[in-house]
């Protein structure tokens, strides 16, 4: 029996950890599935003019002509359309773009994003991501709350997010739960729960995990609470397969995002914190969240 010759796979990526996560869950589940040799290449490093493309001067001769380009951000767009026409390779673009998305052989959106009904569009629930599903042995004794900070979502304030965090560690005293900011979080947020000396909490600033400790802490926590303005990381969340519940924040506007968090919760995707029993574990939900599979999936398809 012959086997598949590999696909050669250019991702073109801008390195903005949003993008990149999201190249790096669908190349993954790509290459899982099917023979892929894979290419990355940093638009910084990669320059590429009209003229180029219609002398079809090399680009990057080191490099077997790619089958598939696949590109994620604005600063990728002009170059992988160029790209196509230098080699005539199918190409795939993550998110809504400034060009027609009829310019492109694939899209994958977000359906927050509003895209357009194509058939070379696949609407995902959220953004892609690289985590994998684990629905069953996880540590039930354990939880993690994952902390974002000042947006323009939602208002902000140490107080009601620590309140929140007390009241869940002192729901569930038999847990032992870990917490961790971002980023945006004060710098006042830390050491104001530390005070409270809470002997069920530990407390891990984002300067301080290690290496792929988010990951960890998504494939074995038994239950999950994460700050709403974080919407990469209630994805990921709801990738995992960990119960996770929301905690409260107050909306400064109607935001596409703000928007997006109550749909998840009205649709029974997350708990909401001010409906929850918090004596009691965060149940586990039937929905299945995996949208690097799918797309992939939907790719090898859809392109053939």
């Amino acid at each position: 029996m012959t086997e598949t010759p590999a696909r050669v796979l250019w991702v073109v990526t801008d390195e903005k950890p949003g993008h990149r996560s999201q190249q790096e869950g669908l190349v993954e589940r790509l290459q899982t599935l099917a023979p892929f040799d894979v290419h990355w290449l940093n638009i910084q490093n990669l320059q590429l003019s009209l003229m180029d493309v219609l002398l079809r001067r090399p680009v990057r001769p080191e490099l077997p002509a790619p089958d598939w380009i696949l590109g994620a951000g604005a600063g990728t767009h002009a170059l992988i359309l160029k790209l196509k026409y230098r080699f005539g390779a199918k190409t795939i673009l993550l998110m809504r773009g400034a060009f027609p998305m009829a310019l492109f052989d694939a899209n994958i959106t977000p359906l927050h994003d509003n895209p357009p009904q194509r058939a070379n569009v696949l609407p995902t629930i959220g953004v892609m991501n690289p985590v994998v599903p684990r629905y069953f042995g996880r540590n039930d004794t354990t939880g993690t709350f994952l902390i974002g900070g000042s947006n323009e979502h939602y208002h902000w304030d140490d107080g009601e997010i620590i309140g929140q965090v007390v009241q869940v560690c002192q729901g569930q005293p038999h847990v032992q739960w870990v917490l961790t900011d971002s980023r945006r979080t004060p710098d006042s947020f830390l050491p104001a729960l530390k005070a409270l000396g809470l002997a069920n909490l530990e407390l891990i600033s984002h300067r301080d995990t290690p290496r792929g400790f988010i990951k960890q802490q998504l494939d074995r926590t038994g239950q999950l609470w994460v700050t709403r303005d974080s919407v990469s990381m209630v994805y990921e969340c709801l990738t995992s397969g960990a119960p996770t519940g929301l905690l409260a924040m107050t909306r400064l506007r109607q935001s596409r995002v703000v928007k997006d968090m109550d749909k998840l919760l009205g649709e029974g995707w997350l708990q909401d914190f001010n409906g929850w029993d918090l004596r009691q574990p965060l149940p586990i939900t039937e929905k299945r969240l995996w949208e690097a599979d799918r797309g992939a999936r939907w790719l090898l398809e859809y392109l053939g």
